[in-house]
């Protein structure tokens, strides 16, 4: 028994100092919100439901390689909390390896949010929950900005340091990894160039993603298969949406005034544009240090072919109130109501939710 006992503390000894030299971390959340949701159809039908927003575990780690570089890594699963059930894909959010110089910057590959999405993503003041200008209770309510705020597999990213306040992004994916004969891979080319200095925040992102060939298995960018090529309807080689945009905000302690400018558009291989404008405004006031009122909104621009222009415009009003328990807990309401033109819904949510931070 005392040999038992000598060999597992030396075993212990061994493995302390490789625990702490991983430097891993801990952090997410879990975020819940008990919703009214009415769903604005003609046959208009309203029911409370249970959602989980956004709830994560995320690990991350570094590792000191000397002369100001680091190794690094980052997963991230997303869960809910409503059904216990995990996303799509188990690790759905960031997940990623790479390199970190305190001069150079860092080189990550992976699973990856693209800079045209990081790049504003601080700007919108209902994030992960209800008024999310992305998206507010799943499929049931989508958001008015374009689908450019993407995650996307088979990443390769860079972020410079910042030089003065000014930072740079990019990104690319390896599309069309399965062989196929005469295949063409999909390309994505994500950019964004930041400011932040004191109060002031200012971003100017561009992206561009094209359809590769159709019918590449395990492609996400094949035109009529992939994944992220489908969000776009792009159904043909050389099909391409692009977007560019231009946000900015201005934080106090008192309060933060954001606003974000989109101009999405998706073009065929036949040279057939469409293109709209959006519009994403916001603020939030503190009440006190732990009581705030908030609002946003966001309007999508009606989607125009040459001259002809559709009946799609919708806006989306968003109002909340938050407030903190404690460093880790806080709780929220929210209304958010999205009013559309034709025979769109118009779909409305009451959301009272509870956010525990660790």
């Amino acid at each position: 028994m005392q040999k038992k006992i000598i060999v597992l503390a030396i075993a212990a000894a061994l493995t302390v100092p490789a625990l702490a030299m991983a430097e891993v971390t801990i952090s997410g959340q879990a975020n819940a919100s008990i919703d009214r949701y009415t769903n604005g159809n003609a046959t208009s039908a309203s029911a409370w439901q249970l959602n989980s927003n956004n709830s994560r575990v995320v690990l991350k780690g570094s590792d000191d390689l000397g002369s100001g570089m680091s190794a690094i890594f980052s997963i991230d699963h997303r869960f809910s909390l409503d059904n216990g059930a995990a996303g799509a894909t188990f690790w759905g959010g960031n997940a990623y390896v790479g390199l970190k110089s305190n001069d150079m910057g860092t080189v990550m590959v992976g699973r990856l949010d693209t800079p045209y999405k990081s790049s504003t993503r601080n700007l919108d003041v209902f994030f992960d929950v209800a008024g999310d200008n992305r998206s507010s209770n799943g499929t049931n309510f989508p958001g008015l900005m374009s689908g450019h705020d993407a995650r996307v597999n088979n990443a390769l990213a860079y972020a410079s340091p910042s030089m003065g306040g000014f930072s740079v992004s990019a990104a690319t994916v390896f599309g069309g990894e399965t062989p196929a004969a005469n295949s063409t891979k999909g390309t994505v080319l994500s950019l964004a160039g930041m400011y932040s200095m004191d109060a002031i925040y200012a971003t100017v992102a561009y992206q561009s993603i094209k359809a590769g060939t159709a019918g590449i298995a395990g492609d996400d960018l094949s035109a009529g298969t992939g994944a992220l090529a489908n969000a776009f309807a792009l159904g043909a080689l050389d099909d391409q949406a692009t977007a560019l945009k231009v946000g900015g905000g201005f934080k106090t302690d008192a309060f933060t005034v954001n606003a974000v400018i989109e101009m999405p558009s998706d073009k065929t291989a036949a040279g057939v544009e469409t293109k709209n404008t959006n519009l994403y405004l916001a603020g939030k006031f503190n009440l006190s240090s732990s009581d705030a009122v908030k609002a946003a909104y966001t309007n999508r621009g009606a989607s125009k072919v040459g001259s002809v222009t559709a009946a799609d415009k919708a806006s989306q009003i968003a109002i909340g109130y938050d407030h903190n328990m404690s460093k880790a807990t806080s709780v929220y309401a929210t209304y958010v109501k999205t009013s559309a033109e034709g025979t769109l819904p118009d779909p409305s949510i009451l959301s009272f939710g509870m956010k525990y931070a660790f």
